[in-house]
């Protein structure tokens, strides 16, 4: 059952740890470690490898020091940002190849340099091509949205249509924003809507009587606001906003676009591609056509451990999503071992995915470095554990 915590003091802390059985060399220094790293992740995260009897309580510690979970956590630290680290490369490479094929494809000219937040240059996939959560995402990604929004100063002229909405004293105007959207190299906005409260805007509304006082009518104002929203902001409009090295370009290329996209809004747009642009891209992996689900699952999979990574939990204990299915090819060609029929494996076997993609030798030598590491330290038992916990206490395996 679901159990809450309490708040414990670090002395608290210490307390409780030196009542199980726990060795310190010094208070100070283990007081600054549990500052600095949390209990939950430096204590818990180790404690059932360095317990008596893990599954049995009361807890208690027998020759074990604090410094064990300190080198653990830290072991785990440096693993996970190794293992970042060539997620990253492989991430890098899969946006590059995308970007490169797409725009060969769709975006070979200046004029047709933004094709890629245009649908029409997809294939929408059928509910049978993916997982639900990629393929009823896909119509909805951010490449495709129009409405984002601008809340800066906006300098310029208006077209279209002003609503009056006297029961909720506010005034709308829908049409095209042409002008300087603060420092931005945004210069229209064509199917834009701003709304504002009339006793906010006094001036713009007098400026706007002054053309007509009734509602939809067409008209053509100068407008020089601030701190007001106007909505209607495509993806690459949104990206000039919130990256300086985007607005630096007036039509901005995929290449460059393509880099502000989390792994997940790439795994979703891969499912819209057309089948020549993903032939291309699996190329670029030593991949075939007929590789296209295994790898598409790899990213899933990538996806979920890059995730841990990056949001600093422990990577030793990871395993993937119970939800997430392991593709029968993946597991029958790397010999992979779920843990339930198709579905959760550990980290062993995420690492064999991601060594399809890039090099890992460095982090095969620091896992190796550190089984040795303990087990000359007379701590083999402890390595056993750790391994295994990771997927396979066979150190010989994993090289």
């Amino acid at each position: 059952m679901p159990a809450d915590k309490e708040f414990q003091s670090v002395y608290d802390q210490l307390r409780l740890l030196k009542a199980r059985g726990l060795q310190f060399s010094s208070y100070k220094e283990s007081k600054q470690q549990l500052l600095s790293k949390g209990y939950f992740d430096l204590i818990n995260g180790f404690e059932t490898l360095l317990l008596d009897k893990p599954k049995n309580p009361p807890k208690t510690y027998t020759d074990q020091h604090f410094n064990d979970f300190v080198e653990l956590y830290e072991f785990d630290s440096q693993l996970s940002t190794m293992i970042f680290s060539k997620i990253s490369e492989f991430e890098t490479k899969l946006k590059t190849a995308i970007a490169y094929y797409f725009t060969k494809s769709h975006c070979a000219t200046l004029k047709d340099n933004n094709n890629y937040i245009d649908i029409e240059n997809y294939r929408i996939p059928n509910e049978t091509d993916g997982p639900a959560e990629y393929v009823s995402y896909f119509k909805k990604h951010k490449l495709f949205r129009k409405d984002n929004y601008f809340d800066g100063k906006f300098r310029g002229t208006f077209d279209g249509i002003v609503i009056f909405n006297t029961s909720k004293n506010k005034t709308i105007l829908k049409g095209r924003f042409t002008g300087r959207f603060g420092s931005t190299s945004i210069r229209e906005v064509k199917d834009g809507t701003l709304t504002f409260f009339n006793n906010r805007q006094a001036r713009l509304l007098s400026n706007i009587h002054a053309s007509t006082t009734v509602s939809n009518t067409t008209i053509s104002i100068k407008l020089d606001i601030s701190k007001e929203r106007i909505y209607g902001l495509n993806f690459i409009d949104d990206c000039k906003i919130r990256f300086n090295y985007v607005n630096e370009y007036n039509n901005p290329p995929f290449w460059v676009t393509i880099k502000t996209l989390m792994l997940n809004d790439i795994l979703v747009l891969m499912y819209g591609l057309d089948k020549r642009i993903f032939n291309e891209i699996l190329k670029s992996f030593d991949m075939k056509p007929n590789d296209k689900e295994k790898f598409l699952n790899s990213i899933a999979i990538l996806k979920e451990l890059r995730n841990t990574c990056a949001h600093f939990e422990l990577v030793n204990r990871f395993r993937t999503s119970s939800k997430t299915a392991i593709n029968a090819r993946l597991t029958a060609e790397l010999n992979l071992k779920p843990m339930r029929s198709q579905y959760e494996i550990r980290l062993f076997d995420t690492l064999k995915l991601l060594k399809q993609f890039v090099d890992m030798d460095d982090i095969q030598k620091y896992v190796s470095d550190y089984y040795d590491f303990l087990s000359k330290s007379d701590r083999l038992p402890l390595a056993t554990k750790l391994f295994n916990r990771m997927g396979n206490p066979n150190i010989y395996e994993w090289t």
